[in-house]
């Protein structure tokens, strides 16, 4: 069986891109992070860091679950 799937996002379009593969994660735990950028960081880094920041506020929440995680600039 299949962990659940937490979705680490406020995002209501990343729930509505899911929703049009079929997938409806069984949580919605937005992380409470900064998100503010780093001095000099550049987009790419700001995005990636970002998302290890959610999906590690997951994983922390929901240690028993599949976390999905992303953040667009």
């Amino acid at each position: 069986m299949a962990p659940p799937l937490v979705l680490a996002s406020a995002s209501p379009r990343r729930r509505d891109l899911l929703a049009q593969i079929g997938i409806v994660p069984d949580a919605v735990l937005p992380a409470e992070i900064d998100e503010s950028p780093l001095k000099d960081e550049r987009p790419e880094n700001l995005a990636r860091r970002l998302a290890r920041a959610k999906a590690a506020s997951g994983e922390a929440l929901r240690p028993d679950a599949a976390v999905l995680a992303a953040d667009t600039v």
